[in-house]
């Protein structure tokens, strides 16, 4: 039967595909375990997993940002696990386009990195960017999650 895997280039076709995804993975490319091996089941509790997805709760509907100042970005910490997988965060920021599914997270510059996720709440300065009523930030750690629609004058 292995000869006919061979013979046909199916085998060939397979190791092929298994080889791109391996050189597009980055833990291996690091000597580390591919993500699948050590992510826990999609199906396990939260609190098993160690996933935070926290609500945020300022910026919310009503907010309007004035560029140029410094405000807070707030999150609940009520409902924390004890253990977390990534307890650094980053908060980006972005729009949503209607009838565009892409959150348009400006990666280049997030409002804030490195600190710590259990903290709550951050102080950011609002951007020099064009004012808009569409405006959304997401919270990244160790998972992400996005505020309500906010306006930045």
């Amino acid at each position: 039967m292995f000869s006919a895997f061979t013979s046909s280039g199916l085998l060939f076709a397979v190791l092929s595909s298994l080889a791109a995804v391996h050189a597009l993975c980055l833990p291996c490319q690091v000597g580390q375990a591919p993500l699948a091996l050590n992510t826990p089941s999609p199906s396990a509790p939260a609190s098993r997993r160690g996933v935070y997805s926290p609500s945020i709760i300022k910026p919310d509907g009503s907010t309007k940002w004035v560029r140029g100042t410094e405000v807070n970005v707030t999150w609940s910490t009520s409902d924390m696990p004890k253990s977390i997988t990534n307890p650094h965060g980053t908060i980006l920021l972005g729009h949503l386009e209607p009838g565009n599914p892409s959150e348009h997270l400006d990666l280049a510059h997030p409002l804030a990195e490195g600190f710590n996720i259990r903290d709550g709440h951050r102080t950011i300065s609002v951007p020099a960017v064009p004012p808009r009523g569409d405006y959304i930030i997401v919270l990244m750690g160790d998972s992400g999650n996005r505020s309500p629609v906010f306006s930045i004058e």
